[in-house]
């Protein structure tokens, strides 16, 4: 059963979730280095104000699954995708830990079609998109999600935009973050973007 986001449980998630993510940089010889952990308290406010008239959450690159592990204690059919299998394995075991019922998949959040736009980036590109197909494990689309979140590398924020454009659905918001400009919201059905941070 789904546990309340209370104050004290989002405090434990941060601090368990910050305790593996220090866990796994130490452990994994650099692996993870490049990883920055985003803002769950600002997280859980912009959460808070898309809810109204949103059901379901999608996390591309969800990483340890702090975020994905909030939206569903606020609620939200709350879904995670992540390439790297000990990140997914940690996810889960984070979201058992505080009563989520989060679902977490491996694989690539890049839908294949997607793929040949790739090839046309720079030799910078840091997502990893070769994997399995993420969406055909879950059955599911990025459509099928009212919300979608991610926290893109800095030269990556205009693709991830486009990939949302091509794929959300048209009443669906795109919930980004940057360390610079915090939370960010934009529409499918709008031009408009909102900042929460």
């Amino acid at each position: 059963m789904r546990r309340e986001l209370t104050d004290e449980v989002l405090e434990s998630l941060v601090r368990d979730g910050t305790a593996m993510f220090d866990r796994l940089t130490h452990d994994a010889d650099g692996k993870y280095v490049n990883l920055i952990l985003a803002d769950p308290r600002g997280a859980r406010e912009a959460l808070r104000d898309l809810r109204s008239g949103s059901r379901s959450f999608l996390e591309l690159g969800s990483g340890l699954g702090v975020i994905t592990i909030i939206a569903d204690l606020l609620g939200y059919d709350a879904y995670g995708i992540e390439i790297e299998p000990r990140l997914v394995d940690e996810s889960c075991r984070l979201a058992e830990s505080c009563g989520s019922t989060a679902t977490f998949i491996e694989g690539s959040f890049v839908p294949p079609d997607f793929q040949e736009e790739i090839d046309l980036l720079s030799a910078d590109f840091n997502t990893v998109t070769s994997g399995a197909d993420a969406y055909e494990e879950m059955g599911m689309t990025i459509a099928d999600f009212d919300v979608v979140y991610a926290y893109p590398w800095p030269d990556e924020t205009e693709w991830l935009h486009s990939l949302f454009r091509r794929y959300a659905g048209p009443h669906a918001a795109l919930l980004s973050y940057s360390v610079r400009d915090g939370f960010e919201v934009s529409r499918q059905d709008s031009s408009a973007t909102d900042s929460s941070g």
